[in-house]
């Protein structure tokens, strides 16, 4: 499998994964997606996730630990809300973020553990873009979305009804259906310009979006 992963990402996840951070989070987001399901895109962030709350103190030692082996020259660190961020500066100065966040949502499966690291599932991960996208979109949201669901076969319908288990908030449908509709105003995320054909992306989620408000209407 090629990765596109960076070098300093690479090293990260090996090194984390020796940790015992890799035995309290698993490893989520877009970047998993990216790396061990689609290859479809680059991530910039490592995205850990914890159901339990945690002390960013512990953390941050973590990372201080691996400074050496991983040869940062120094961090950054910025909390917000359930979130603590640490900005990793490299002599090139290419910067890498990496993210631990209080998550208390029961995962739909297991995570399995890859790499010594507990990975998150591909259902999950398009469940959490479907309530992403129907609470504050962005471009890469569509686009993940779309894709997973072009080669995994996922359902809309499906995914909402386990976004509103999950997160124990009901998902409306027409508020769905209107977000859905609003694709073409977000496929300018730098971080996919390039990567797809809009018009594919805009008319997937617009027949979606119909189907929604078809079946409010029966």
């Amino acid at each position: 499998m090629n990765s596109i992963l960076t070098k300093q990402q690479q090293l990260a996840l090996k090194l984390i994964a020796d940790t015992d951070l890799a035995q309290h989070f698993y490893f989520g987001g877009g970047t998993v997606l990216s790396h061990y399901y689609l290859q479809h895109r680059y991530s910039e962030d490592l995205d850990f996730f914890s159901q339990e709350e945690f002390d960013p103190q512990s953390i941050t030692i973590s990372i201080k630990s691996l400074q050496d082996k991983l040869k940062f020259k120094s961090f950054d660190y910025q909390n917000s809300f359930n979130r603590n961020l640490y900005f990793l500066l490299f002599k090139n100065n290419y910067v890498l973020k990496l993210e631990f966040t209080y998550y208390p949502f029961q995962q739909i499966e297991k995570p399995k553990k890859i790499d010594g690291l507990l990975v998150d599932s591909v259902i999950d991960i398009a469940t959490n873009k479907l309530f992403t996208i129907a609470q504050k979109p962005r471009g890469r949201d569509y686009f993940d979305l779309y894709m997973i669901i072009q080669k995994y076969g996922f359902k809309i319908e499906d995914l909402r009804m386990k976004a509103k288990l999950k997160f124990d908030w009901h998902v409306d449908p027409l508020q769905l259906a209107s977000k859905l509709f609003e694709v073409d105003t977000h496929l300018d995320d730098p971080i996919i310009v390039g990567k797809f054909d809009k018009s594919s992306v805009i008319n997937f989620f617009h027949k979606e979006a119909k189907k929604l408000k078809g079946e409010i209407l029966e």
